[in-house]
């Protein structure tokens, strides 16, 4: 067994699997531009013991050996080009020497490489995503699937523009390994499902949700507010400001706690700084039209927190292998952790994704290991092509709920 192959065998089951759906993520932001900021289901932190995999380099050694020097350089300036349109797929070679790289090692070659990406122009920042989330469903027997849907985001860069979101249920099936129970079900095509909600007083954690095998067709919305075309840290905010912040980690980590207040972004559970940062750099890294130099900047931050560790290589749910990054969180649904698969190579967020370590309440059905919600960058990047709108579709702030 070649060293890579026992260090894999050695990690723990749960690291091995890549959790708010997509769906449900685009209609909060869609009906956040009508009104006050959202608050983002989120939890408290627990700090992790950093585990350190190995990490076949090949291209990324030249990196990895600047990045393991440069670790308090802060980002540089200027306006280094954006990322191109179709995502690359991950690199990882098989050749060079293998080495140690920390979660902060990686973050920082991932930094670097933002900034060489091709340059970029268009009217829209384009983002086609895959997101999905996992329900215990069953009446003779439970088990476990999976409902996805496909995303797609038109954010204008001019103030007078529209922009449009628009999204596909794509349907729910068994998971991965439960199709035997579910013939034992009877083979079902609908299910009704139990989704875990943020509790307040005497409401239940949980509400209803029916689920159904078919796709649905497209349905969306225009997002903007005037100029207002996204929530960063609790605040709306225009393409004009998301492309005027700051470019060092130092200033980009300042100006998100401005919205910090000691909870989360769409609760009111407590949290900590380090994990209300985790969550909003993540955010801002896989859905923003933000310049590489800031991009740069926030994996800087991300690199700067207590309590992130590396994953090695790991496979998100479209099969894609990256870099996985993961830091732990408590809610009262149990002890989870929040993950996100990078390419250091590119400086691309593929996926980030929840996974249960120790889940309890609305959450006790899964094991550990279960990834129970995913969000996956599929295209990012500036076109001229102008939203595709679906055949339905709401007003501003009101996301069909079809």
């Amino acid at each position: 067994m070649n060293p890579m192959d026992q260090l894999r065998a050695a990690r723990p089951a749960h690291l091995d699997d890549a959790p708010v759906d997509a769906r449900t993520r685009a209609a909060e932001l869609s009906a956040a531009m009508a009104g006050p900021a959202p608050r983002r289901a989120a939890g408290r932190t627990r700090r992790a013991r950093d585990g350190r995999p190995a990490w076949v380099l090949g291209g990324l050694a030249a990196a990895a050996a600047a990045t393991a020097v440069a670790v308090a350089v802060a980002g540089t300036g200027g306006s280094a080009p954006a990322p191109s349109l179709a995502l690359p797929a991950p690199s990882t070679s098989t050749g060079g020497p293998v080495v140690r790289l920390s979660a902060e090692q990686v973050l920082l070659a991932a930094a670097e490489s933002s900034l060489k990406a091709p340059a970029t122009t268009g009217a829209y920042w384009y983002v086609e995503s895959q997101g999905g989330s996992a329900y215990e469903a069953g009446d003779a027997v439970r088990y476990i699937v999976h409902s996805t849907s496909r995303d797609r985001t038109w954010t204008a860069r001019s103030p007078r523009g529209t922009s449009w979101w628009v999204s596909q249920d794509l349907g729910t099936r068994p998971a991965p390994g439960a199709e035997e129970a579910w013939k034992r079900d009877g083979s079902p095509a609908r299910w009704t499902v139990e989704m875990p909600v943020p509790k307040k007083g005497d409401r239940p954690a949980s509400k209803r949700l029916e689920l159904d095998s078919e796709p649905g067709r497209p349905f969306g919305n225009p997002i903007n507010v005037g100029d207002k075309v996204a929530d960063l840290a609790g605040r709306n905010v225009s393409v004009a400001e998301l492309q005027a912040l700051p470019t060092t980690a130092d200033a980009l980590k300042r100006r998100l706690l401005q919205g910090y207040a000691g909870h989360g972004t769409e609760s009111g559970d407590k949290m900590d700084a380090d994990s209300w940062l985790y969550q909003v750099t993540s955010g801002l890294l896989s859905d923003m039209p933000v310049k590489p130099a800031v991009r740069a900047a926030a994996y800087k931050v991300l690199a700067g927190l207590g309590g992130v560790r590396s994953l090695g290589e790991v496979t998100d749910a479209l099969g894609r292998e990256g870099q996985g990054i993961a830091r732990a969180e408590s809610w009262s649904g149990g002890d989870f952790e929040r993950q996100i698969i990078i390419d250091p190579a590119t400086g691309v967020l593929l996926t980030d994704q929840i996974v249960a370590v120790h889940p309890g309440g609305a959450y006790a059905w899964a094991e550990p290991g279960t990834a129970t919600w995913w969000h996956a960058i599929t295209k990012a990047g500036w076109t001229d092509d102008k939203p595709v709108k679906p055949d339905h579709y709401d007003t501003p702030g009101r996301p069909s709920a079809s």
